[in-house]
This record gives structure tokens, C-alpha cells and sequence, in this order.
């Protein structure tokens, strides 16, 4: 009779726990990275070439919705482009315009809880390099 007792309480421990497990399972999950609406990545142009930079936004289904393009920024502009709350990350393609060095430059950013800033430069017409920098 004992025996029959043991596996009720065994088999309730393991139930209690596997429930603990499924209702508290955020606990157990590290929490996804959020951007905020003040994170940006921010680019400064020390390039002699006119700049496009093109932002392609990962996250849910939708963001590609809020991907665009800053173009033609000049050499000594400074330039910011904030995150979308729901942004995971982002791509940028820097293009150059006249560089024929290669095909336009591409920055990846992973960490949207926190700013990210590069520097442009290069001279025309097959020098170009994007430097990521400290904020």
C-alpha cells in the first residue's frame, strides 16, 4: 500500500514541477533585446563622396514596412536614424556615391539596446570604409 502511495506523490511532484516549468517559463527564457525609439545607429561623413545609407530593419513581420534610405548626406554631415521599438537589429548598404572600388559597404547591428555610431571615410574614386566608433 505504501508503494501505490510513493508513485501518487512522486507523480504529483513531477506534475507540479512540469506545470511550474510551463506556467513560469518566462522566468526561465533570457528576455529578448527591445530597442527604444532613442537608440540610433549615427553615421559621420569624413568621406570626399556624397552618402546613401539604407536602413532594413529585423523584427517581426511588418517592420520591413519602416526600412528607408537617407541619401546624398555630404562630406562633414552627421547623421541619425532611430530604431524602431520593435526592431531586433538592422542592415544598413552605405553607398558611396562614384566608388568603384567594390559594391556599396554593409553594416550589421545586433545590439539595438544601445547606440551605434560609425565613421565614413575615403576619397574618390576607390577608397571607401566604414569604421564602427564610440558613441
Amino acid at each position: 500500500m505504501t508503494s501505490g502511495t510513493h508513485r501518487v506523490k512522486t507523480a504529483g511532484g513531477y506534475g507540479a514541477a512540469v506545470l511550474a516549468l510551463v506556467l513560469g517559463g518566462g522566468i526561465l527564457t533570457a528576455p529578448s533585446a527591445a530597442a527604444s525609439a532613442q537608440n540610433s545607429i549615427q553615421f559621420k561623413n569624413d568621406a570626399l563622396y556624397f552618402v546613401d545609407t539604407c536602413y532594413e530593419w529585423q523584427g517581426p513581420a511588418g517592420i520591413e514596412k519602416k526600412n528607408y534610405c537617407h541619401n546624398a548626406k555630404a562630406v562633414q554631415a552627421t547623421w541619425k536614424a532611430h530604431f524602431p521599438e520593435e526592431a531586433t537589429g538592422a542592415t544598413v548598404k552605405v553607398t558611396f556615391a562614384g566608388y568603384t572600388g567594390g559594391p556599396p559597404k554593409t553594416v550589421t547591428v545586433d545590439d539595438v539596446s544601445k547606440d551605434s555610431c560609425f565613421q565614413l571615410k575615403g576619397t574618390w574614386p576607390n577608397y571607401a570604409e566604414v569604421l564602427r566608433v564610440n558613441c
